[in-house]
């Protein structure tokens, strides 16, 4: 017969051995646990600003011709290569969306110092007044005895044979457009950059903008708009001339004439003239 003592430690030992069992598939439960959990997922990376570029432009390529420049209209930006290497950068303000700068692939047909627009400028009338700062040959009327007054385009390099090219000229917001089609430049870089490429060197122009052929179709309309424009301008100008003229051919005192010219200051006007009155003639005598 089993004692008393006996049983005790028969169940003292049972439960001794189920609480191993129930730590050990704890554990291999937790093991399993850990092999099969994906590894938690990296925290996002932190958003890092752009760095944007200091001043206006930078160059290192003393004593190094360009043989590439890239020019991207929507980075408002141009990038000068020599070979592989670039050797410096600079903004731009390229053609506003009313009149872009085309894309695609081009090279420098010419350059001239001293070039002035044959198109854009500001207009004076006779009495040396600014009428228009954005006058341009073909499209608006210049007063009569009137001046154009040519817009510089110092340092000029020619891309196309229309007219498109490089040249100096204001870039009042970097990274923003502002010009008629041309590539302006920075004053301070301009020289360099004309002294250092030559006729024939490849320009990439890419970005937001009409290929050359489209470019062309697109002015060939403005062209017919602005021609018929000044047409206007000038049957509405030769009307008032005309009417003006009406005015002034009417005869002497009519009313719808020009009022008659006061004396100047200072002249004495002259006597009127007198009806001269002669003495009746004496009556006859029977």
């Amino acid at each position: 017969m089993i004692s008393l003592r006996s049983l005790r430690s028969l169940r003292s030992l049972r439960s001794l051995r189920f609480a191993a069992l129930s730590t050990l598939l704890t554990s291999v439960l937790w093991l399993a646990s850990c092999k099969t959990m994906p590894p938690s997922p990296p925290p996002p990376p932190k958003a890092v600003a752009p760095v944007k570029p200091k001043g206006l432009y930078e160059w290192s390529g003393l004593g190094k011709d360009i043989t590439l420049m890239r020019i991207n209209v929507d980075e408002q930006m141009a990038y000068f290569f020599s070979g592989k290497e670039q050797i410096g950068w600079t903004y731009v303000a390229t053609g506003i969306t009313a009149f872009p700068t085309p894309t695609g692939e081009f090279k420098v047909l010419e350059k001239i110092a001293d070039k002035v627009s044959n198109l854009y400028g500001k207009s004076y009338d006779a009495a040396g007044k600014l009428v228009n700062s954005d006058f341009k040959q073909g499209r608006d009327l210049l007063p009569p005895g009137g001046r154009f007054d040519a817009a510089k385009m110092t340092y000029f390099m020619r891309l196309t044979g229309d007219g498109v090219g490089m040249h100096i000229g204001a870039i009042p917001r970097p990274g923003r457009r502002a010009s008629h089609g041309c590539i302006r430049l920075p004053s301070k870089v301009a020289g360099d950059l004309f002294k250092h490429i030559s006729v024939g060197t490849p320009v990439l122009i890419t970005g937001s903008g009409p290929d050359y052929p489209t470019y062309l179709k697109q002015s060939a309309e403005k062209s017919k708009t602005n021609a018929a424009k000044l047409a206007a301008a000038k049957k509405k100008a030769e009307a008032a001339e005309a009417a003006e003229a009406a005015i002034t051919a009417l005869p002497p005192g009519d009313p719808n004439g020009p009022a008659p010219t006061p004396p100047a200051v200072g002249t004495v006007p002259a006597p009127a003239a007198v009806e001269e009155i002669k003495p009746a003639a004496p009556a006859p005598r029977n």
